[in-house]
């Protein structure tokens, strides 16, 4: 999905970062292990749904991070998106909303205005986050699920070292 995003974006990807030995290609990209040296001026996005592991592969990255909204995606002007975050197709992001650091919107969710989502979360398929509700670090919005308006989500984890901006 990630890597359709960045096509239609008018992207390309150079290739896939994986320690599995037993994959070697992946939509017609090869697939190696992460190395620092390997495409230096590329932007990185980690595709990974775990929110634990994709905060712990953050630590070891050397890489800038890039994010991606998908074309079909809704994101007002004014919406601010940290880095590594990702918003899939049918997505709708209204204004005055905060989407933290390396986060996963996924489709057809609705971020309504002044929501915050804070860094290391993922919201599913067809959810709703309604407006100046928060959600903290790391938790996960199952599908189909609604979070009232000013609703506030524990955080799972701390993300010390790791502002929102």
């Amino acid at each position: 999905m990630i890597a359709d995003a960045i096509k239609l974006n008018a992207g390309h990807v150079i290739n896939f970062f994986d320690d599995n030995k037993n994959l070697d290609q992946l939509a017609g990209k090869p697939v190696i292990a992460y190395h620092e040296n390997q495409s230096p001026d590329a932007k990185i996005i980690i595709a990974i749904g775990n929110n634990e592991i994709r905060r712990d592969i953050v630590n070891y990255i050397v890489h800038d991070f890039g994010y991606i909204v998908h074309p079909d995606a809704t994101v007002a002007d004014d919406v601010l998106i940290g880095e590594g975050s990702v918003i899939l197709a049918g997505a709708v992001v209204q204004s005055g909303a905060v989407i933290g650091r390396h986060v996963i919107i996924n489709s057809n969710v609705t971020v309504d205005h002044d929501a915050v989502i804070h860094d290391f979360c993922s919201v599913y398929p067809n959810s709703y986050i309604g407006g100046g509700a928060e959600i903290g670090a790391g938790a996960v919005i199952e599908a189909c699920f609604a979070v009232p308006r000013q609703a506030k989500v524990p955080a799972v984890f701390n993300t010390t070292g790791i502002e929102l901006f």
